[in-house]
């Protein structure tokens, strides 16, 4: 073998030699890839997320889908007082009776049913969904009114997405015009507090039951709910939609599967 030949066999050996590592990281670069699923990518952001301040972590959860984020953004704010004493200055007889029902959602298995309607319909996690059944259930005790109707106004204003906003300035789950309602935020610690699913909701049915007392109705309370303030303003049939909303929901607490989903 000459000079030559003997130079050409340890390059080629050499560039064989180098090319191991080279080919290793390309294949372990490929399998972490396959491995950063969709749940791999939350764990991070929520590692992510302990670290931070509340806006900022309510900033994070919002990059994300509102089945993932949900977590993040319910941990995102501190416990919130109840809107019970201030629902107690509107006596029930001013009430509409068709607004008020105690005796749906009590049991677990109605729950359970209304939440897998919504998390079929709405696309929320099976979770979040509970929980918004639960919260629900714990304002409707503060402001005496129906469950299955505050999660019908809910569905029809934000299909439950806590960071819906409308560009007339409506937030958060009940679509509450906060520059209108501010002081109602007050207690919650300022207009911040609309995106918190808990203060929005609790405002939110709060305004709902002033709105049923001062138009004599549940119809009139809805539309004034909406925004039309007169017979000759027209609501788009809004009152409508959040009572056949309801009445799905009520189907759903009765098992009533089927009819339920017939109508999707």
């Amino acid at each position: 073998m000459n000079a030559n030949t003997l130079k050409m066999t340890e390059v080629v050996t050499k560039d064989r030699d180098s090319s191991v590592p080279v080919l290793s990281l390309s294949t372990l670069k490929a399998k972490f890839n396959g491995l950063m699923s969709s749940f791999g990518v939350l764990a991070t952001f929520m590692a992510i997320a302990m670290w931070m301040n509340q806006p900022m972590r309510v900033e994070l959860a919002s990059w994300l889908i509102p089945a993932e984020a949900y977590q993040i953004f319910k941990d995102s704010f501190e416990p919130v007082p109840s809107v019970a004493p201030q629902a107690a200055k509107i006596p029930t007889s001013m009430v509409d009776s068709q607004a008020i029902d105690p005796t749906i959602l009590k049991t677990a298995a109605e729950r359970q049913a209304v939440a897998r309607y919504l998390s079929n319909k709405y696309k929320i996690a099976h979770t979040a969904s509970l929980d918004f059944v639960d919260k629900a259930m714990t304002v409707s005790r503060e402001v005496g009114l129906d469950p299955t109707l505050i999660l019908a106004v809910t569905a029809v204003e934000s299909s439950f997405n806590p960071f819906a906003e409308s560009k007339k300035g409506a937030q958060g789950l009940m679509q509450v015009m906060t520059r209108v309602h501010v002081e109602k935020y007050e207690p919650f610690g300022g207009h911040e507090a609309a995106l918190d699913p808990d203060a929005n909701m609790r405002v939110g049915s709060l305004i709902l039951r002033e709105y049923i007392a001062k138009g004599g109705s549940l119809h009139a309370g809805l539309r004034l709910y909406v925004g039309a303030s007169s017979i000759f303003i027209n609501d788009g049939g809004y009152g409508e939609k959040v009572l056949a909303e309801r009445e799905r929901l009520r189907q759903a607490a009765a098992l009533k599967v089927a009819g339920v989903r017939s109508q999707f």
